[in-house]
């Protein structure tokens, strides 16, 4: 699942318009080989065409090259003149990491990982296989165009207990442990709480070649292809601030071989915090559970996902289409997962937990027609605090979450971090300066980049921050906040320096309120049961 780490795994969105008059199905091979720089693609139709469209449209082919004299690609669609058969494009890897979108070609050492479901075309069944060079291998080995495809050296690939793990010599060995040991942990850990024996071989691949610009991110894809991308020079000793995310990364990514690898997921477009909540949060449950956190960090985590989801759902009425994009996914899905496992913990007198919903969840729709909310509620305490979090009025929700937090066993009280500050001044001062829909930063391996587009006049060109007001966002964040909250109280421009030396100075009219953040300074343990 693509994503930042929260990473998780982006939701592929499919069109499938095809071209007048409608045609029978006909079938195509898809063949990939290894080239200098990246992969060559070889189409061979069964029957000649002068157009070909790809069914994907949320796959960025802006590096994809076309091979084969007198034919065009634009816009998905491969055109000529004249008809042809059969058809070349040279795929180079993607140059950035886009939402929570599937990476069409991306770089694993020496070797590329490919997606499949980027190649089809619309009307046509097809197989993809690869064409290998010696000591070349390719996982998985069948039905590889529905997920993602690795072709590169052999020896990068190990198998154990049922399960392949690819490694980059250039990864730093420290991280390659602590993620093919969650690998194969995660799995022996869910295999036991939610049950079903797996229908692909689970493979994980460890990159450290990922454009960026964010630090890390993993998906994974109904192959049961698992790939971790980092970018950057850090993870050889990676900052104290992501040993939490970095710890449960993998867990995240395992637990999506069972709640979405070859299950109907009826609401992932509309709801994708159901599955990806769960997946989120039951890492956090399971890497308690086996040492890999402790309970002092699980609580700062969950703390985070509070507060991230009181931000994205404010006091306004419910509006589902807040949690369909963007981080609330996460928070507010790990917020909901929570309040079950409290629920269900108290009602059973600690004898059950989320797991045993889900395993009954999921056995449920193998058996059936798959998996959603109302399914997922149906299962939940009658009085649920997850309804004063969805159904209740707004004005009512952070006060009535509270207290029953409280009743669980759960006590809060507000205290902003240093990563809160710079949110609530970097995002209140975007607000400012931005046109609606444009977003926020990102903290890089250089320091924070603001991720404006053209959207945000003296603010646009995704500028890399040294200072605002003199002070430094990624280590004086909390100093910045109090300048800058000071600047705005007076309606003065707040400046900016970034690192090429430019000065900006950007309006702020409204006063900058002191962020809510909760931190959760006691709750029951989240271990539990490994079997």
């Amino acid at each position: 699942m693509s994503k930042r780490l929260a990473g998780a795994l982006a939701a592929l969105t499919m069109a499938c318009a095809v071209s007048a008059p409608v045609q029978a199905q006909q079938a195509a091979t898809i063949e990939a080989r290894s080239a200098p720089g990246g992969v060559i693609v070889t189409w061979r139709l069964v029957e000649p065409t002068t157009r070909a469209a790809f069914l994907a449209s949320s796959v960025i082919r802006d590096t994809w090259t076309v091979a084969t004299p007198g034919l065009t690609l634009k816009d998905g669609v491969v055109e000529s003149e004249a008809p042809f058969q059969t058809f070349d494009i040279r795929i180079t890897p993607d140059v950035a990491e886009v939402d929570r979108i599937y990476m069409g070609l991306s770089k694993a050492g020496e070797g590329h990982v490919l997606y499949g479901p980027g190649l089809e075309l619309q009307g046509m069944d097809a197989d993809l296989t690869a064409r290998l060079a010696a000591g070349e291998v390719a996982v998985p080995t069948s039905e590889a165009v529905k997920g993602y495809l690795y072709l590169g050296p052999q020896e990068a690939l190990m198998r154990r207990d049922g399960a392949a793990v690819v490694t980059s010599a250039s990864a730093p060995p420290a991280l390659t442990e602590l993620l093919r040991d969650g690998f194969f942990a995660a799995q022996k850990f869910y295999g036991a709480r939610l049950g079903h024996v797996l229908t692909n071989e689970p493979t994980l691949i460890i990159s450290t070649d990922s454009p960026g610009p964010t630090g890390f991110r993993g998906d994974v894809t109904d192959t049961g292809l698992i790939s971790l991308r980092f970018h950057g020079e850090m993870w050889a000793s990676p900052p104290p601030d992501v040993a939490v995310p970095l710890g449960t990364f993998v867990w995240h990514e395992v637990l999506h071989l069972w709640n979405g690898n070859g299950m109907k997921m009826k609401d992932s477009g509309s709801a994708p915090w159901l599955h990806e909540g769960m997946a989120e949060y039951g890492a956090l449950v399971a890497a308690a559970s086996t040492g890999v956190i402790d309970e002092g960090q699980a609580r700062g985590a969950l703390a985070k996902r509070l507060n991230g989801c009181r931000e994205a759902l404010g006091d306004a009425d419910y509006d589902a289409r807040k949690l369909a994009a963007g981080s609330a996914i996460y928070n507010c899905g790990v917020v909901v997962q929570w309040i079950a496992d409290l629920e269900a913990r108290r009602a059973s007198g600690g004898a059950g937990d989320v797991f045993d919903l889900w395993r009954t969840m999921l056995d449920a729709g193998r058996a059936g027609d798959g998996y959603g909310v109302a399914d997922f509620r149906a299962l939940m305490q009658p009085d649920s605090a997850v309804a004063v979090l969805m159904d209740g009025p707004g004005a009512a929700r952070w006060s009535g979450i509270e207290a029953r937090l409280a009743a669980l066993g759960v006590a809060l009280e507000n205290g902003p971090d240093a990563d809160q500050y710079r949110v609530a001044a970097l995002f209140h001062l975007n607000g400012e300066n931005c046109a609606e829909g444009a977003n926020g930063f990102y903290m890089t391996e250089q320091g924070v980049k603001l991720d404006t587009g053209d959207k945000c006049g003296v603010l646009s060109g995704d500028p890399l921050l040294v200072a605002v007001e003199d002070l430094d966002p990624a280590s004086e964040a909390s100093a910045m906040f109090f300048a800058v909250q000071a600047r705005c109280a007076a309606s003065q421009p707040v400046r900016y320096r970034t690192q090429d030396a430019k000065l900006i100075e950007a309006k702020c009219a409204t006063p900058l309120d002191a962020p809510k953040a909760w931190a959760v300074t006691a709750a029951p343990p989240l271990a539990t049961r490994a079997t």
